[in-house]
């Protein structure tokens, strides 16, 4: 069993992860359609304005646990956060890609890039290094959820996403469920235990605060292109998907709120089903069970 200590606070069994998990270099050729979602702008604009988040933060999710990666002494976890940044740095590039053929269409995808940049950028000057690593564990926390959603219910994905959108948004997923606990188990290695619970529940709060600020103002600038921004049938539309079909952040309720409770871990939530449907059909399970006989 591996320790690590900070300031006379002894941390094992540092690692809580239930998957081996690898860096895969993807690249896809996604954004080139306008409407993708089934020919819907406010669908679509809302996967946007998601996408429009990512390059800048998975690159700040990347920075807040290499900063702590030295404390670090359990060899499982730090295979696991090696693993962690190769998945995030890919993220990062293919979503900034995906990014620019959005803004080819004629979307202010720079605008949204730069707003997310200076929320990103007040956080780096006005955070404790440990504080802006519990930023990434509550993002993180958001993602899987969501990750999670988009994963059971990616049959009806699939009937409205165009093929590469599809094929780019259930990757993000697959990889976001894989490493959805490496985040919270480095900030738990290096804090106390009544001071991890805090600062969790506060960066969840906050999150929920600024995420959704940015979301909103990222969707409105999308729904501009389309003359849409102060429809009140886009905005229901959009409240339609998100609440009631298929209702992604409905059926997210629980599992957001589970993270209040002390004793919560990511994979108490534990659908490494879902991964694993998804690696066989894309050969990887064959192509693990080949190379091990």
């Amino acid at each position: 069993m591996s320790a690590a200590k900070e300031a006379d606070h002894d941390v094992s069994s540092q690692s809580g992860s239930e998957l081996v998990f690898a860096t895969r270099n993807r690249q896809f050729q996604a954004g080139e359609r306008r409407h993708w979602y089934n020919g819907d702008p406010v669908v679509t604009a809302y996967f946007n304005a998601l996408s429009a988040m990512f390059p800048v933060g998975e690159r700040f999710f990347c920075d807040t646990v290499r900063y702590q990666k030295h404390k670090i002494t359990d060899p499982k976890l730090q295979g696991e956060i090696r693993e962690f940044l190769g998945q995030e740095a890919i993220h990062s590039r293919e979503h900034q890609a995906y990014n620019d053929c959005i803004a080819a269409q004629g979307y202010p995808m720079w605008k949204l890039e730069r707003r997310s940049a200076r929320m990103q950028k007040l956080a780096r000057v006005l955070m404790p290094k440990k504080a802006q690593l519990g930023q990434t564990v509550a993002l993180e926390h958001f993602t899987a959820v969501l990750a999670d959603h988009l994963l059971r219910e990616r049959d009806t994905f699939a009937e409205h996403a165009s093929p590469e959108e599809y094929e780019l948004w259930m990757w993000h997923a697959v990889e976001e469920t894989e490493h959805k606990a490496v985040a919270f188990d480095v900030l738990k290695a290096v804090t106390r235990p009544g001071t991890f619970y805090f600062l969790r529940v506060r960066s969840l709060l906050m999150a929920t605060i600024f995420f959704n600020i940015n979301l909103f103002l990222h969707i409105r600038n999308l729904l501009a292109v389309e003359r849409m921004q102060w429809s009140p049938r886009a905005w229901g539309r959009l409240a339609h998907y998100l609440w009631i079909n298929p209702g992604p952040l409905r059926k997210s309720i629980p599992a957001y709120l589970d993270w209040f409770k002390p004793s919560f871990h990511p994979w108490q939530h534990d659908n490494r089903e879902l991964v694993a449907e998804w690696k066989t059909a894309h050969g990887e399970e064959t192509a693990h069970a080949a190379t091990a006989a």
